[in-house]
């Protein structure tokens, strides 16, 4: 062999290995990706490190330094998190950093769009209507999103092949009369694809066959003559998931054997769990730990667990907060009478560790879409002014028991009336429901925001002090001041001012009055900028 086919052949080894080791990192990353988008789990985390080693292996062993390196501080960073029943959002962030400088120092230029779309930038497919298509695509691109227009069928495939979607909004009768339907009823069951799908209608209204049909087709919502708002509502979160809080399970019995292994099984399934033996102590264990549901055994010293139920009713603020009894009573009528007084289900010992996770899990998601549903306002998706306000006291007790800094901030839209007045409610509308999702973006998963009124918001901003306050807010101020409204009338931009009061550990009752006046102050300043409470 000449030493030209020595250094071919020896180029081709290389190849060879460079293509294994990027082919390990192609399925890491997918796995990533598809754990993210089911809302990514710890459950999840023993085959990421499985594949992960293997990265580790491969790279070693073929001399490929800088993915060996990137693989290890992956492989590190899933070890931390395995240690912990729940992932934090800072966890899958620095994860998705690392993954994301994987493949992009790794995989072939070709492959590049994809790690670019891992898992927040996948496009948001559009079938529906030129003129929707155009004003969707108008807004969307506003608040960062991608997304891709299909023409007609034959087009809408070819997408498919270039892109992966985070979501796709249909309307029943693209192109044709219950084409939309049809399309997506063959593409799910061609490519068994569970990404969400959002239908929509035109028309007046819509028949219950044309539900049930666009349920059957993976449907999750459907619109009738949508705002453009609720539809970027719609996909946004699919767009950009954010991982689901773990559900907090407060479980209460006497019997420390059977409360390990409530807490053994449903730790095990992912959630938080805090164990109360004496059931005179609920009302503190409810206010310190804030659970999404109740597992409370029926007979306990001092009270049965229909009675403690009861009590618990009495509390207005929990009242949407799921009680499943778990005892070993087999009489019907006992188990029907204490769900008639305040429990929503009755499970009976002994219990597969399986069926109670499974139990618990699904009654606490429902309870939580159904309580952010009174939480939350309806054009905006922010919590209401009610709720807003109940967080605003649950974070100044917590920053007092903490010893951290705490700011809230009062926002209001300049001139609001005058956009009613020269373009309409409905641009009005869009106006508000932009800023919504402006603040959604921009601020950080552990902030409260609320639709205070009109166009008034309110956000409170734990562990921040005012200064640190008054740099986030000013930097959300300017950039949505350059955001670009369209109107029948044509472009128009939007400013908005904004207060902040900082809370000392004692003025929480004056902290929303203090942060109005400090609006107030950037109202006369000339609006369009935000000023800090000084008492």
């Amino acid at each position: 062999m000449s030493h030209i086919e020595k250094e071919s052949a020896s180029s081709a080894l290389k190849r060879h290995f460079a293509s294994r080791v990027s082919n390990q990192i192609r399925v890491l990353i997918n796995l990533w990706r598809h754990n993210c988008e089911h809302g990514l789990k710890v459950d999840h985390l023993p085959k990421l490190i499985e594949e992960c080693e293997k990265l580790v292996r491969h790279s070693l062993k073929f001399n490929i330094h800088h993915q060996h390196d990137h693989a290890l501080v992956i492989l590190d960073l899933l070890s931390d998190a395995l240690k912990d029943t729940s992932i934090s959002t800072h966890q899958q962030q620095a994860l998705q950093h690392a993954i994301d400088k994987l493949g992009q120092s790794s995989l072939r230029k070709t492959d590049l769009n994809d790690i670019n779309r891992i898992p927040q930038n996948r496009p948001v497919m559009l079938c529906v209507t030129p003129e929707l298509a155009e004003k969707l695509t108008e807004q969307l691109n506003h608040f960062g999103i991608n997304n891709q227009v299909a023409k007609d069928n034959e087009h809408f495939y070819r997408l498919q092949e270039e892109f992966e979607a985070s979501a796709y909004i249909t309307d029943i009768h693209f192109v044709r009369e219950h084409n939309g339907l049809e399309l997506m009823s063959h593409f799910v069951k061609l490519k068994q694809s569970n990404v969400p799908m959002i239908f929509i209608t035109q028309e007046e209204s819509a028949s219950i066959q044309q539900r049930l049909e666009a349920h059957r087709a993976g449907g999750l919502r459907f619109f009738v003559r949508p705002a453009v708002g609720q539809l970027i509502r719609s996909v946004e979160k699919y767009y950009a998931p954010k991982p689901e809080e773990p559900f907090k399970v407060l479980v209460v019995d006497d019997s420390k054997s059977q409360a390990f292994f409530c807490e053994k099984s449903l730790t095990k399934a992912g959630m938080i769990t805090h164990v109360t033996l004496d059931p005179m102590q609920v009302l503190m264990a409810l206010e310190e730990f804030q659970p999404d549901i109740i597992v409370m055994d029926m007979y306990m010293p001092g009270c049965t667990g229909t009675e403690l139920a009861g009590v618990i009713r009495q509390q207005a603020q929990y009242i949407g907060v799921p009680i499943l009894f778990l005892s070993g009573e087999e009489d019907i009528d006992i188990q029907l009478d204490a769900m008639s007084q305040g429990g929503d289900d009755f499970l009976t010992k002994p219990i597969n560790a399986n069926h109670l996770a499974m139990t618990v899990e699904n009654r606490a998601r429902r309870a939580r879409v159904l309580n952010n549903l009174i939480a939350k306002d309806s054009l905006t998706g922010l919590y209401n002014h009610t709720y807003i306000l109940d967080k605003l006291k649950q974070a100044c007790r917590q920053a007092k028991e903490k010893q951290q800094p705490l700011s809230f901030a009062m926002v209001d839209i300049d001139f609001f009336k005058k956009i009613n007045d020269n373009y309409g409610h409905p641009v009005g509308d869009k106006v508000i429901l932009a800023l919504s999702l402006f603040l959604t973006q921009r601020l950080r998963s552990t902030d409260s925001i609320g639709r205070y009124g009109g166009e008034e918001f309110a956000v409170i901003l734990p562990n921040t002090d005012a200064q640190q306050a008054l740099t986030v807010m000013n930097n959300i101020r300017q950039v949505f001041s350059q955001l670009e409204h369209s109107a029948d009338e044509g472009e128009f931009r939007v400013s908005f001012s904004c207060g902040i009061c900082s809370f000392n550990g004692s003025n929480g009752d004056f902290i929303i009055e203090h942060a109005d006046q400090a609006l107030y102050e950037a109202k006369k300043q000339g609006r369009n900028n935000v000023q800090v409470y000084i008492e």
